[in-house]
């Protein structure tokens, strides 16, 4: 795979252990600068030096990728690390906490209208109520009841 214009894409990802999805992100990002080349078919490959492979090996930091965390860090930096995560984690628990007040608020809110909106309603139709009974004891006036009351009167 070691070709005397340097190393091949499948070596280079032997060597970093990464895969080939990665080389090409590295590529992308300007980590690698690969030479292209011809082969005998035509095709273009990529030829990569080995002194920018061993650059990147030992750059075990991660800032060049961007998506590993350093390896090399000091139990202070993990510490202090930790407490940063543990201020987000409090304060996001208080913004959960204020979420969840103002939830029950509002459900509170929502139950007291919807037992007004009950009440105003059951008025209208007691009111509706009342009003059809006397409707129907005016028919009813008109009916047999007005016939006897009229009976009666003239005796």
């Amino acid at each position: 795979m070691i070709n005397k214009d340097g190393i091949s894409f499948l070596k280079v990802c032997e060597i970093l252990k990464k895969s080939k999805r990665t080389v090409s992100r590295y590529i992308k990002n300007g980590l690698l600068n690969p030479e292209k080349i011809r082969n005998k078919k035509g095709l273009t490959e990529y030829r990569f030096k080995r002194s920018e492979i061993d650059s990147l090996l030992l750059d075990t930091t991660g800032h060049k990728t961007g998506q590993n965390t350093k390896v090399n860090q000091k139990n202070g930096d993990l510490l202090s690390v930790v407490k940063v995560l543990e201020r987000q984690l409090k304060e996001k628990d208080k913004q959960i906490n204020k979420l969840l007040e103002r939830s029950r608020e509002t459900n509170i809110m929502f139950n007291r209208l919807q037992n007004q909106l009950l009440l105003t309603g059951d008025k209208k139709e007691v009111k509706e109520d009342i009003e059809d009974k006397e409707d129907i004891e005016d028919k009813k006036g008109k009916g047999l009841n007005g016939w006897l009351k009229r009976l009666f009167k003239r005796v």
